[in-house]
This record gives C-alpha cells, sequence and structure tokens, in this order.
C-alpha cells in the first residue's frame, strides 16, 4: 500500500533548467506551471513541454497549474481553454490546478464565479481539477461552499498546517534545497495517480479499495452520529453543502434551510458504498 504524505516540488519557467531525472528519490511528484492568463501563445510556460518530458523519461509523476488573472467568467473559460489546449489530451496523474493568488483579481461572488467556472470547465474535459491558494485565501476569499467540491493545495510555509477543511497537498516552503537548486516544497496526501485515472507500482487492489472504504465510511458515520444529529448542529461551511446534497438525493424530511431535521447517518453511509460499487464497476467496464 502506499505511503503518504509524498514529498515533490512545484516549478515554472523561473526555475530555469531544472534536472528532473537528478531528483529522482528526493521528490515523488512534481507540478508544473503550463502557463498564466487566457489562451494566447505568449502566455504558455516556455518550459512546459520540456518539463514534462524530463518527468515521464524519469518516471516521477507530474501535476500541472495554471496562474490566473481571471477577472470575469469569459477570461477564466479562455484560462481553461488554455489550460486544455496545453495539455493536448495528456491527464497530469497529479491533476490540474489552478493559482489563485494574484492581486487583481476580484473579490466576493465575482471570483467565486470565476473559479469555478474553470474548475468546471475542467472536468468536463474529464481531468482532476483542484485550486491553489494561501492559507489567508482560502479562509477568506476562497472560503465558499460552492468551492467544497474542489480539492485544495494549500500553502503556508510553516512547520504545520493551520487549514482546518479538507485538503489534498500542503505547499509547505519555498526554501526546499535540492541539488543545490531552491525549490517550492509539497506533501501529498492522496494517491493522485489512483484518483486522476494513473497507475503507480504501490497501487492498492480492489479489494484493498473496497476494505478501506467500508473502513473509513462507517468511521465517519460513527464519529459523527452523536455530533451532528440535525441540519441546525452542522458546522456553518457544510450546512449549505449538506442541505444541497439532502435536496438532490431526494432525502426525506430536508425541510427548510436550518430547520432540527434529522441527518440519517446509516442511510448515507449505505449511499456512500453504493456510490463506490458503482465507481468500481465502471472502473471494471473500462478496463
Amino acid at each position: 500500500m502506499a505511503e503518504f504524505p509524498k514529498r515533490g516540488i512545484d516549478i515554472s519557467e523561473f526555475n530555469g533548467n531544472v534536472d528532473i531525472a537528478a531528483l529522482k528519490g528526493q521528490v515523488e511528484f512534481v507540478i508544473i506551471r503550463c502557463g498564466y492568463g487566457g489562451d494566447y501563445p505568449n502566455q504558455d510556460d516556455s518550459q512546459f513541454e520540456a518539463n514534462v518530458k524530463k518527468c515521464q523519461e524519469a518516471g516521477i509523476p507530474w501535476g500541472t497549474y495554471l496562474y490566473s488573472y481571471a477577472k470575469t467568467q469569459a477570461m477564466a473559460q479562455s484560462e481553461a481553454a488554455h489550460t486544455l489546449r496545453l495539455l493536448n489530451g495528456r491527464r497530469p496523474p497529479y491533476g490540474v490546478w489552478l493559482d489563485v493568488e494574484d492581486s487583481s483579481l476580484p473579490s466576493g461572488e465575482a471570483l467565486i464565479d470565476n473559479v469555478a467556472a474553470y474548475c468546471q470547465a475542467v472536468e468536463k474535459a474529464g481531468l482532476y481539477c483542484g485550486i491553489y491558494a494561501s492559507l489567508s485565501w482560502m479562509e477568506t476569499r476562497l472560503n465558499s461552499p460552492r468551492l467544497d467540491p474542489y480539492d485544495k493545495w494549500v500553502a503556508q510555509w510553516s512547520s504545520q498546517l493551520d487549514y482546518t477543511k479538507p485538503y489534498g497537498i500542503w505547499q509547505f516552503t519555498n526554501q526546499l534545497v535540492l541539488n543545490g537548486k531552491t525549490f517550492d516544497g509539497d506533501w501529498a496526501y492522496k494517491n493522485y495517480p489512483a484518483l486522476t485515472g494513473g497507475k503507480e507500482d504501490e497501487d492498492m487492489t480492489q479489494a484493498e479499495v473496497i476494505a478501506l472504504a467500508r473502513t473509513e465510511a462507517q468511521k465517519v458515520y460513527q464519529e459523527n452520529e452523536e455530533k451532528y444529529k440535525t441540519m441546525a448542529s452542522l458546522p456553518a461551511w457544510a450546512k449549505a453543502a449538506v442541505e444541497q446534497v439532502y435536496r438532490e438525493l431526494g432525502l426525506s424530511g430536508t425541510g427548510a434551510p436550518g430547520e432540527q431535521t434529522q441527518i440519517d447517518g446509516s442511510e448515507t453511509y449505505i449511499r456512500a458504498l453504493t456510490v463506490i460499487a458503482k465507481v468500481l464497476d465502471k472502473l471494471n467496464a473500462q478496463g
């Protein structure tokens, strides 16, 4: 079974000519900038293709990110098209990430609209998509239930990460020195090649996936059945998302938002296992 976290780096043309093969054994993944802004060739990262090739030749799984300047949903769609053009059908084992940090970006719902538009366009193309930002941005400007479905890559250059919502990658430093060069350093806490359709020598077997899924689903139920008895007892950041799921799945007794609706943990547990079973069926059909 794969061991986590895994250490990696993220790079761009600003890192120059990186000898990725020489980093094998020191990093287990590399996330590569593909470009910035809208779909214009002069905004491609000049080292993207070379860096992807180096990772593939070295056998190091890679992901990609695009630095966002989107001020409108149309610009966000152009940024998604930019990413997809450069990927040209490739499926990065460590996913696709939108870098949300530029001071020129809008605030409030406009920012959420733009980030969601990018993520939806990338997911529509069949790719795994997440959001990169600093801890401060994640806790304030990006703290919307509308973005909860997307994975998070959180930057906090510290000995610990203080983000309290779910995340997959932590950028823990901008001063990781490897072979005499300085990089941004990252810890990954998920098996991204498995999530994105890639492969690893340490991938779990189907039996292991089923066993782990059952254990985790039961654990979530047991940990939360006493704590969260009703909709009103849910934390504020989760309430809207849970109410939406109950409405969409037609669960009984949803009622008005915030009412004392009983949360049926056992039903949620069964539904989770049903979804897992369907995913496994699809994987088997594709294989």
